[in-house]
């Protein structure tokens, strides 16, 4: 028997070796226009983004991280909040959540997807928080804090099941912002409408990750959210290309 061959954990000395013709052209292109920060290139980039998305913006940023703080705080989520999201998520996820100065809630997942499971969701609203009917938000019990958004994260380029995590989410005025960093091109067949839908255009935004080991991996770290429709307010001098 031969010495068994090592196989890294993730490959990138591969995948870059092969575009590496492609890479250098477009580095030499950025070289020519001395545009290291936005531009054209990244307007550009955006702009494929929402269509291949099917959304009206989208905005680039500095990582997946940052995209996902920005679209929770934009969205509305407030010092103090409770943000829902399944436990297995990288810790990029739950950073976000703190860096919003919200803390980080975790409903367990559906053991066919390993993504947020909508039946845990509502039970987890039905056994841990409460409705308060003046302010019509749902509370935490034990910690009286507002419970004001979920983060659905789609993993492995497989969405969760977005049509009854909406429902749950419409009925009870819950942010839903996807983790889509993991689903660059994903689709999800939605019953309800009877027709599919790209991941990150489901919920009320979505942020995606271009870090080089993720499905969709870039030359540098950057981060992606697509607001799908006008109800996020972020300045967009905090985005750089």
């Amino acid at each position: 028997m031969g010495i068994p061959t090592r196989i890294p954990f993730a490959d990138l000395v591969t995948p870059h070796s092969e575009l590496q013709r492609e890479l250098l052209a477009v580095f030499r292109a950025v070289l020519r226009r001395c545009t290291f920060i936005g531009g054209s290139i990244v307007e550009d980039f955006e702009r494929e983004a929402a269509r291949h998305c099917g959304t009206r913006y989208c905005l680039g940023g500095s990582s997946g991280l940052d995209a996902l703080r920005l679209v929770l705080t934009g969205a509305g989520v407030r010092p103090g909040d409770i943000v829902l999201t399944a436990p297995n998520a990288f810790t990029a996820t739950m950073e976000a959540i703190s860096r919003s100065k919200a803390r980080p809630d975790f409903v367990d997942v559906d053991e066919r997807t390993y993504s947020l499971d909508w039946v845990r969701l509502e039970r987890h609203r039905e056994t841990r928080c409460y409705l308060d009917l003046v302010a019509g938000k749902l509370f935490d019990t034990k910690t009286q804090r507002p419970v004001t958004a979920v983060v659905p994260v789609h993993l492995c380029g497989q969405t969760a099941n977005m049509d009854p995590i909406l429902e749950i989410s419409e009925r009870y005025h819950l942010i839903v912002v996807e983790g889509a960093c993991q689903a660059h091109g994903a689709e999800y067949f939605s019953e309800k409408q009877n027709r599919w839908r790209k991941a990150g255009s489901i919920g009320r935004a979505a942020a995606f990750s271009f870090d080089p080991g993720a499905n969709l991996g870039a030359f540098c770290y950057h981060g992606l959210l697509t607001p799908v429709v006008n109800r996020i307010t972020i300045p967009y001098e905090t985005f750089t290309g």
